[in-house]
């Protein structure tokens, strides 16, 4: 009765023919993770690289500061923010305009985009302070330009930009996953 009619059988062997399955964890390819983050050797090394990474990652770095400066102003300091937004409206018009020239003002086309884009940046931070978000700006500034330069020190840029991208569009970011 305990058996109750089922009978056991042996199991069968897996043939030689039918690969294992592989386990999940398990890489496919050769690949490594690269990590993006570490420690300069030298005080001369972590400026270069604060000076490289300012230089090729200004844009986000100042995409940073804007977006927590909005997020600032937003809930009181509604002028303010119409402010903010009408002069990035106006430089971004600027710099679309020039993009497509080759033959500016001046013949080095960074000197020609510093010439508008300090005094906009200056009547930006005359405007807010005269509206009353003077404390909204050097807050952002005070608690986002550490944070950025802690980043332009431990951020490696070895590796990281495609260089096959490069000459179309550079600064194009590569895949943290190397494969090797």
């Amino acid at each position: 009765m305990s058996n109750s009619g089922v009978t056991q059988r042996p199991s069968s062997t897996i043939s030689s023919s039918t690969p294992p399955m592989e386990t999940p964890h398990e890489p496919k390819g050769k690949s490594k993770l690269v990590f993006p983050f570490g420690l300069p050797a030298t005080p001369e090394a972590a400026a270069a690289r604060i000076i490289e990474n300012l230089s090729h990652l200004s844009l986000f770095y100042m995409l940073v500061l804007w977006v927590g400066l909005s997020i600032s102003l937003m809930p009181e300091r509604k002028f303010s923010l119409l402010l903010l937004m009408a002069m990035t409206i106006i430089a971004n018009q600027y710099l679309i305009m020039v993009r497509p020239m080759s033959n500016s003002i001046c013949e080095n086309k960074a000197v020609d985009k510093m010439l508008v884009l300090v005094p906009m940046a200056t009547v930006t931070i005359v405007g807010l302070i005269l509206t009353e978000a003077a404390i909204h700006l050097f807050a952002t500034l005070g608690i986002g330009i550490p944070v950025i330069l802690v980043h332009a020190v431990l951020w490696k840029d070895g590796g990281f930009l495609n260089e096959e991208v490069s000459a179309s569009t550079p600064g194009e970011l590569a895949p943290l996953v190397d494969n090797v």
